[in-house]
Order: C-alpha cells, then sequence, then structure tokens
C-alpha cells in the first residue's frame, strides 16, 4: 500500500486547534483526510512522486473555517437580486434608479426582488415606501428586503400578490405600517415572512443560488455552514439535489427552519417525517430545530425587557408566545432534535431558557446541544443560566462593526457594552460558535475574527473591550466550537490525524498579524475533504 500523502504542508504556521493548541510546521493529506501533522521532516518523509507540496514560507494553515448561523441559501438568491446594500447605495433615490434598470430587463408582471436597505444609512432617513416603488416599476411586483432580514419594502403589485389592503389586519408577531390608514408598503417581521412566502423562487433558481453560495463560500476559507432556513421545504429539497449533483462543495448543517410562510406548520410537519438531528452525512446532515423568537437587532424589532433608548414606547417583538415555545421545544427535544432559536434581546433569551429548562426537566439529556442564536444582549443572571443548562450560544461579533453605531442610539451604552460578549461566554467556560448571520452582514470569517479581537463600530468607537479576545481564541470559534455546535468536532473543526482534510491557507502567518491588520488577511486556498476547491490566482475549482 502506498503511504505517500497525496497533499502536503510544509514551512508554516499550521494552527491546529487541538486540546492544547499546538502550532507546528506541517500537514500531510491522504485520501480525504490528515494524515499527519508535525514538524518539517515527520512530513517530508511521506512526500512521493506523486504528492503536491505547498510551501507556505511561514503562512498560516487553519482548519475549515465553520460558519455557524449563516442563511446561505437566501445569500444566494439575493445574490442574483438588485443589491441595495450601503455604501453603494446611500439613498431612496438610487433604490429608485436601481429598481427602474431591473424593471428595463424583467417582462412585466415577473418579480424583482432587492436585498440590503439600511434606512439609517440613507440619506431620507426612512424605509422605502409603496408609491417610491411603484414610481420605479409600476409593471412588476417589488420587494426589497432590508439588511437585517426582518422588514421589507413592497410596492402595490406586491401587497397585492399578498393580499395586503387596507382592511387587512397585523398579523400575531407582525406589523403592517400605515400612512393615512393605508399600507405604505413596509412590513415587519411576521408580515414580512408571509410577504416571502408569495414571492417564492423556482427549484432552478434555488439551485443556482446554492452553487453560487458556495463558490464565495470556497473563496472565503468557509468549508462548513450552518445552514439557518430560509424556504422551507423547497430549500430542503435543493439542497440535498444540490449536494448530489456536486453543485456544491461546502460541508451543510441544514435547520429545520422556513423564513417563507409559516414556520410553525413547518417545524411540525418535519417533526413527523420520524428524522431528526444528525440525519445524513459528512456533507448534508439535518440540523437543530429553529423557532424564531423576536426581531432583529439592527430593525430594531428585538425583544428586551427594557423600553429603547431610541423610542420609550417601543421594546420589540415577540414572534412567538411563550406557550407556543415551550410546546414546539418540548416536542422537538422528546423527539431527538438539538433545538435553537433566534433571540436577540434579553427578554427573548430569557423565554428561550425558560423553554429549554422545561424541556431538560422533563426528559434530562447530558449532551444535548441545545442552540441560542444570536443570543446578543444577556446579563450576568443570564449567562449563568446558560452556563448551567449547558447551552451552545452563536454570537455575531461582526454586527458591532456594521451595526454598533446604531445600537449605542437605540439601546443605549450599558446595553450595547454587555452585547456578543465573547470574552465572558470563554471565561465562564461556555462554548460558543461565532458566525456571520450572512447575508445580513458580509459573510467574510477573517473579518468577524478581527472584530471579535477589536470590537470596535464602522464609525470608529470602540465597545467594551474587556469583552476582547485573542485571534487564537477567535479562530476557536469559527473552527472546533463550530464543530461542536453540530456534534461534529471528532470528525473536524481541528488539524488533527484522522480527521477531514478541511484546510484553509492564509497569506501570511496569522497568529503574528497585528490586531489591528486581521482584516487584510486574505484566504489563498480552500481545501475540502483533501479537494483543493478554491486556490488564489486560479479561482475555484472543480
Amino acid at each position: 500500500m502506498d503511504r505517500m500523502a497525496d497533499l502536503v504542508f510544509v514551512n508554516g504556521q499550521v494552527i491546529t486547534v487541538n486540546p492544547g493548541n499546538e502550532v507546528v510546521q506541517g500537514l500531510a493529506v491522504k485520501n480525504g483526510r490528515i494524515a499527519a501533522v508535525g514538524g518539517n521532516g515527520r512530513i517530508m518523509s511521506l512526500i512521493g512522486a506523486k504528492t503536491r507540496v505547498v510551501d507556505l514560507k511561514g503562512r498560516s494553515l487553519i482548519p475549515g473555517i465553520i460558519d455557524s448561523h449563516q442563511h446561505m441559501v437566501v445569500h444566494g438568491t439575493n445574490e442574483m437580486g438588485v443589491n441595495c446594500r450601503f455604501p453603494g447605495v446611500t439613498s431612496i433615490e438610487e433604490i429608485k434608479g436601481k429598481i427602474r434598470e431591473a424593471a428595463a430587463k424583467t417582462p412585466p408582471g415577473r418579480w424583482i426582488r432587492g436585498w440590503g436597505y439600511d434606512q439609517s444609512k440613507l440619506a431620507e432617513k426612512r424605509h422605502p415606501t409603496r408609491w417610491d416603488l411603484d414610481e420605479a416599476a409600476p409593471d412588476h411586483p417589488v420587494i426589497i428586503v432590508r439588511t437585517c432580514g426582518h422588514i421589507s419594502a413592497n410596492n402595490s403589485l406586491s401587497l397585492k400578490a399578498a393580499g395586503i389592503t387596507g382592511d387587512t389586519p397585523d398579523p400575531p408577531g407582525g406589523v403592517i405600517e400605515r400612512e393615512g390608514g393605508r399600507p405604505n408598503g413596509v412590513l415587519k417581521e411576521a408580515a414580512h415572512l408571509k410577504m416571502l412566502g408569495g414571492a417564492a423562487f423556482t427549484e432552478e433558481e434555488l439551485l443556482a443560488a446554492i452553487s453560487l453560495a458556495g463558490r464565495q463560500l470556497a473563496s472565503l476559507g468557509i468549508t462548513s455552514v450552518h445552514d439557518s432556513g430560509g424556504f422551507g421545504a423547497a430549500q430542503m429539497k435543493a439542497l440535498q439535489e444540490a449536494v448530489g449533483r456536486g453543485l456544491i462543495k461546502t460541508r451543510i448543517y441544514a435547520m429545520i427552519f422556513s423564513l417563507a410562510g409559516d414556520n410553525t406548520a413547518f417545524v411540525n410537519q418535519f417533526m413527523q417525517s420520524g428524522l431528526y438531528t444528525g440525519f445524513g452525512n459528512e456533507r448534508l446532515r439535518v440540523g437543530c430545530l429553529k423557532l424564531m423568537v423576536d426581531g432583529s437587532s439592527s430593525g430594531p424589532t428585538a425583544a428586551t425587557r427594557q423600553p429603547y433608548d431610541s423610542n420609550p414606547e417601543d421594546s420589540g417583538i415577540l414572534a412567538m408566545s411563550r406557550e407556543e415555545v415551550e410546546d414546539i421545544f418540548l416536542r422537538a427535544h422528546l423527539a431527538g432534535f438539538q433545538v435553537t432559536a433566534h433571540a436577540v434581546g434579553d427578554r427573548a433569551v430569557e423565554m428561550v431558557l425558560d423553554a429549554i429548562e422545561k424541556s431538560l426537566a422533563a426528559r434530562p439529556v447530558d449532551d444535548h446541544r441545545h442552540r441560542i442564536e444570536h443570543c446578543a444582549m444577556t446579563d450576568p443572571e443570564l449567562i449563568a443560566r446558560i452556563k448551567k443548562l449547558g447551552l451552545v450560544p452563536v454570537p455575531q461579533p461582526v454586527f458591532l462593526y456594521e451595526f454598533g453605531d446604531g445600537y449605542l442610539v437605540n439601546y443605549g451604552p450599558s446595553r450595547l457594552s454587555r452585547m456578543f460578549p465573547c470574552r465572558t461566554f470563554i471565561d465562564q467556560g461556555i462554548v460558543a460558535a461565532a458566525s456571520s448571520d450572512c447575508p445580513v452582514t458580509t459573510p467574510d470569517p477573517i473579518f468577524g475574527m478581527h472584530l471579535a479581537v477589536n470590537r470596535v463600530t464602522q464609525g470608529g468607537r470602540a465597545i467594551s473591550q474587556e469583552e476582547k479576545i485573542s485571534i487564537l481564541e477567535a479562530i476557536r470559534l469559527y473552527t472546533i466550537n463550530g464543530a461542536y455546535a453540530s456534534f461534529e468536532e471528532g470528525i473536524k473543526g481541528s488539524l488533527e490525524p484522522g480527521k477531514l482534510a478541511d484546510l484553509a491557507v492564509l497569506s501570511e502567518p496569522l497568529l503574528d498579524t497585528p490586531a489591528g491588520r486581521i482584516r487584510e488577511v486574505r484566504v489563498q486556498m480552500t481545501v475540502i475533504g483533501g479537494e483543493v476547491v478554491y486556490e488564489e490566482g486560479l479561482g475555484i475549482r472543480g
């Protein structure tokens, strides 16, 4: 039997993220798995005539990056739509111009979909309305989703398609904004999610979106993603088809969640299938069952204990009742699911903790790894409960950059100082897994690490510097902790013999990069299962 390696890396800063956090010089890959890790001499002894040798020249080799909360398919569909993100778009007039351009290329009656606007960064300091969008595209239904994914602006044909009139009441957990008694096209939370169900994508569009997203993730060193849901059953089918046809190489942990339509109905239907968390293989696996408990941190629609600093009459939106959350979590927990919930505000986090606590009281499980997505606003009492229950919080340090200045306005300095507290999680022995929540913000994990280490806003404001972590700790949040969050730390997340050869080569030695320059580090090669899927200068492979 040929013992020579298929691929070796030498002369590098190989950051293993193993239990001892060892840093070595080289690594060898054989048959899709890591064959050896160690010094140059050991690794060079495995070089044969057919071995590809990569001289790292001091650069870092890290485990393949795991984004533990990303709406991958939604990101792909967004990329096929009209980009309204700041700073590329700075006004409603510019949005209207982009919609006009799209309308000129789209047959009348077909949907025009945009994404990424942030009203707080537009010159007009407001949401686009139906009348703005009617002016730009009177013959097409138009939906533009805010950057948070919880709010959309719609034109008259879009509202008509959803059956929304002046007599339509606000749905439970949602808001239909009105001007002079008429819907103005701005839909929040449940009202917006129902609209997404009407503006559905075809299977071919979903497959194209998955392929597009996978190519971008490969270029960023992301080898695994915990897909946080988007289009319900249609998305689950498309993911299986895309993996089976080789349209995407990224490993997927697929949460049971639908943004489009009634998520409660979707999760209930899935539970009846008899499948539960863990079903599948190393390429595509059934993940946790997810609920949406409150709104967005930047909307702002997060459910908080105390009113917003920006509006003493507002403390956010709870998308579900306490009874609904407790009922679904208990049934899912008993059926073998890992459960999780989108919970941003401290009021929502507390509700989720109560529901999980009751589920575990009904049936104790030692290694359940139930999660809380975002878990943005906490206090010492909530953190103590998270630790006691053994939960996995999934924060987004990158949010502090794009939305931090707005957080200060909406929540005030005291609450802002406690948001996404990675240092506290680590010090308390809580395993937190970091993520991007793309397309809410950039999927770039190196930028996410930069923000976990530096905690600064787009406006240059330093946020609770006592919550900063080291770059090695940040790498762990994006690798081994992500693997732990999906029960897969035995096969990936660190560079150890026998594990899957999921790797990323960086442009410089990351452990030696000054904190202020981390964001400048690039991914130069991505390997999944021993296969080079991205290489700088050559692009996507295979």
